[in-house]
């Protein structure tokens, strides 16, 4: 059967695309293009665009899981562009679990240092989230839900701010490669109903009495 909320999801996607595409005359990118000097690859159920042929990304995707989408930027030029900007990212739950938060996650994996980092971050304006925490290369959005069927709406908006990466691409020898994951974070403790403890408490006492009972005939 057809996951109903991963369609919905998916025309929404595509819907969003294809306005961005329109007004702003932006190029819609394929995993495994070339853009500014780095190849970009990317999994089913992530649309980009470039804004104006530049590393000027717009991003939007579908999470059907927990686990995260990975983006892989390989430096495929000397002269490769230095920052990547994302100027804004619409991102859907299509879980069926809320999140209870949401991470950006840079790793690099060939080059010589300094690393690929973050330089700037989206603000929690238009997002359900009321605090971010920022560093070179984690940024972390909490204080807020995202429940199934809902979207994140980073960086739209005047005060939205944009998500920075230097890339630090090196001009000679090994070239630059990292990954940017993005994953939702989920509280996995689920309490127990208000009317199971009582019945495990209503259990806990009767046990109790049995004990009281058998160590009444013991003593007897």
């Amino acid at each position: 059967m057809v996951n109903r909320k991963f369609m919905w999801a998916a025309a929404c996607v595509v819907a969003a695309v294809s306005y961005v595409g329109t007004a702003n005359a932006a190029n819609i990118i394929k995993s495994g293009d070339t853009v500014d000097g780095w190849k970009i690859s990317f999994p089913t159920g992530v649309q980009l665009v470039s804004d104006n042929g530049g590393l000027v990304l717009e991003k939007f995707a579908a999470f059907t899981n927990n686990e995260g989408f990975v983006l892989t930027f390989t430096q495929v030029d000397n002269t490769a562009g230095e920052s990547i900007r994302f100027a804004n990212e619409a991102l859907t739950n299509s879980t069926g679990t809320t999140w209870t938060g949401f991470q950006h996650i840079l790793n690099t994996e060939m080059g010589n240092p300094p690393n690929a980092e973050f330089t700037d971050n989206f603000s929690t304006t238009g997002t359900p989230f009321s605090t971010v925490n920022f560093t070179s290369d984690v940024i972390t959005f909490s204080g807020g839900t995202v429940a199934p069927t809902d979207t994140i709406n980073f960086g739209f908006g005047a005060e939205g701010g944009d998500m920075v990466i230097d890339g630090h691409p090196t001009t000679e020898g090994v070239k630059r490669v990292f990954t940017l994951k993005e994953v939702p974070v989920v509280t996995t403790g689920v309490p127990l109903p208000a009317a199971i403890w009582s019945g495990l408490s209503g259990l806990a006492g009767i046990g109790a009495i049995g004990l009281g009972k058998k160590a009444r005939r013991f003593l007897a």
